[in-house]
C-alpha cells in the first residue's frame, strides 16, 4: 500500500488548549475508507458540518470532536478545504 498523503493546514485563528500550547496548524492525513466509516460520501463532499466534525478528528490527530464543535467558523474553511483536496486529482 502506498503511503498516505498529508497536508499541513495553517489555522487563521489558534485553538486554545487547556494546559498546552495553542494549536496553530494541523497535519491532515488522507482519509481511507476506514476513516470514512459511518459517514455518507455525499455529506463529506458537501462539507456537511456533522460529517466533518466526525471525519476531521479521525484524520487530524491534534483535533478532537469537541474542538470541532467549539471551533471558530474562520478555521472551518481551510479544514474542510483540506479534506476536499484529497478527493481531487492533482497533477502537480
Amino acid at each position: 500500500m502506498a503511503l498516505k498523503k498529508t497536508e499541513l493546514i495553517k489555522l487563521p485563528q489558534p485553538i486554545e488548549v487547556e494546559g498546552a500550547e495553542p494549536i496553530t496548524q494541523v497535519e491532515m492525513i488522507e482519509p481511507y475508507a476506514g476513516e470514512m466509516r459511518g459517514l455518507k460520501f455525499v455529506d463529506i463532499m458537501q462539507g456537511d458540518m456533522d460529517a466533518m466534525a466526525v471525519l476531521i478528528p479521525r484524520i487530524c490527530p491534534k483535533l478532537t470532536e469537541r474542538h470541532m464543535l467549539n471551533m471558530s467558523p474562520i478555521n472551518l474553511t481551510p479544514l474542510i478545504g483540506g479534506v476536499l483536496n484529497f478527493f481531487v486529482e492533482n497533477d502537480s
